[in-house]
């Protein structure tokens, strides 16, 4: 055994000192031959420990310490993580109805305006000269059409004389109708409660049928939006729980699904979820990031165990337990993992050890030094 221990060292030795002369074919080589004197010497070793277990003295030497933990049932939630967007529900890009000179702007952007407030007004003079003119027109019409209606009603005239006045009473009734909607709409107003965002238009500028005027934003209620991957439409449910970090702002919130789209997107196999969150302090600005965990997953009565104790071979995922001072080498089906938990669906029990320090140390058959 000292004689094999020589020779590692050695080896190592020699190595060492005529790194700077091996080519890299001759330190790959070396490195092989090393790692296979490495294996002949660990195996040594066990079976020399196996042969010097009955000597007192030795025994405590061969121990390896590990401290344990008992298996029980734990609560256990997996999460999906995503990256979300922040939307408002209500951002509105205004734009003039009628066509015509921009001649006040009563809002700023930065503004607080309610529904129904002016915020531009254009040049009216033209379609309110019109609009006096029907009125005009109107009235004259309205007295001539009611002496007509009351002469007809004595049997005095003509019945198509009495059909062509009202005719043209009902005509420039109409006219008059619409002239002073069409007057109305050259005051441009906010349709929501909301902050004005932009204003597109200057005073004296044209404004024209489609072409933005201002941007309102109201944004106190907002959503969280995200695309979820298409394996998880029949696991999510409206009102599952969902944590939100706002890493750029250091906040946090917690909230319950409202939205889950039932189309998948063929572009990317992916469907639509959104979470409304309140927003009175306006601290949550739309079209900037978050990171959303969705629970897809909760148990009650999960076997947990930490996830760096699990490893794997050829054969599968293991891992040690501790049966009367004495590793044993544990296969087992794992399940989900959620931070440095993982679940085991099979090859453990209620009351088993697990060695969740030590593990890297032990093989199955090692002699324990359990630590409190």
């Amino acid at each position: 055994m000292k004689k094999l221990l020589i020779l590692f060292a050695a080896t190592l030795l020699v190595s060492s000192c005529g790194e700077q002369e091996q080519s890299i074919e001759a330190k790959k080589e070396t490195l092989k031959s090393l790692k296979s004197q490495l294996i002949t010497l660990k195996s040594d070793i066990k079976s020399l420990e196996k042969e010097l277990a009955g000597f007192d003295g030795i025994i405590e030497e061969a121990k390896i310490p590990i401290r344990t933990k008992n298996i029980q049932y734990e609560n256990f939630h997996h999460y999906i993580e995503l990256p979300g967007t922040i939307s408002s529900k209500e951002n509105v890009l205004v734009s003039a109805e009628m066509g015509g000179l921009v001649k006040t702007i009563f809002a700023k952007e930065g503004d607080w305006v309610n529904a129904g407030a002016g915020i531009i007004n254009l040049d009216k003079e033209v379609m309110q000269n019109n609009v006096n003119e029907l009125e005009v027109a109107l009235s004259l019409a309205k007295t001539t059409y009611e002496r007509q209606e009351r002469l007809w009603t004595q049997k005095i005239g003509s019945e198509l004389q009495y059909l062509q006045i009202k005719n043209q009473y009902e005509s420039l009734k109409n006219k008059f109708a619409a002239a002073k909607s069409q007057l109305d709409k050259l005051n441009i107003t906010a349709p929501i409660s909301g902050t004005i965002e932009e204003v597109f238009l200057n005073v004296g500028e044209l404004a024209n049928p489609g072409k933005p005027a201002f941007r309102i934003v109201n944004a106190q209620n907002v959503i969280v939006e995200a695309d979820v991957a298409e394996r998880y439409a029949n696991v999510l449910k409206k009102n599952t729980p969902v944590k939100i970090y706002f890493n750029s702002l250091g906040l946090s919130k917690t909230a319950k699904l409202n939205f889950i789209g039932q189309v998948i997107n063929p572009a990317n196999r992916t469907f639509k979820i959104n979470i409304e969150l309140n927003n009175k302090n306006g601290e949550l600005k739309p079209n900037s990031v978050a990171s959303l965990e969705i629970r897809d997953f909760s148990s009650s009565e999960a076997i947990t165990v930490p996830s760096q104790i699990v490893k794997k071979d050829m054969r599968g995922d293991y891992l040690f337990i501790s049966e009367n001072g004495i590793a044993k080498k544990t296969y087992v089906k794992v399940g989900l993992s959620q931070g440095d938990k993982t679940m085991i669906l099979m090859g453990l029990k209620l009351g088993d050890v697990i060695i969740t320090e030590g593990y890297n140390e032990v093989v199955g058959g090692s002699i324990l030094d359990i630590k409190k």
